[in-house]
């Protein structure tokens, strides 16, 4: 658990989103239970870890991009978050590991040349 992260804040702006986006967020015999709903959530979202609860509002964007009548339910959401932030991890890891060889390969053309660059210049020498 991350105690930088406001879960119930983070809880109600998904709810509040899912009204906005469906015109409800709950079945109407939970309305009146809205705080407790936010509640149950936000203690879902305890689980996740901090990458994943960032991913909410993409996660939400990628469901309503399926065009559904109906909101998520609360496993389909965490199961999307989950899989943004792994994408997103695996895209940072492809990245890393390209610039790694990047690197890798300055340096052996780095290493490679310098000899080759100061054979050149004793030759230029002598032949001065």
């Amino acid at each position: 658990m991350d105690d930088s992260i406001d879960y119930i804040r983070v809880a109600s702006q998904i709810y509040t989103r899912l009204e906005m986006e469906y015109g409800f967020a709950t079945p109407k015999a939970q309305n009146n239970e809205m705080p407790e709903t936010w509640i149950f959530l936000a203690s879902q979202l305890q689980r996740l870890r901090v990458e994943e609860v960032h991913c909410w509002n993409e996660a939400l964007n990628k469901i309503s991009d399926e065009g559904n009548e109906f909101p998520p339910k609360i496993p389909k959401l965490l199961k999307v978050m989950r899989g943004i932030a792994w994408k997103a991890e695996q895209n940072n890891k492809q990245k890393q590991k390209a610039l790694e060889e990047i690197e890798y390969k300055k340096t052996v053309v780095h290493s490679d040349a310098a000899p080759k660059l100061e054979q050149l210049t004793k030759k230029l020498t002598v032949n001065v």
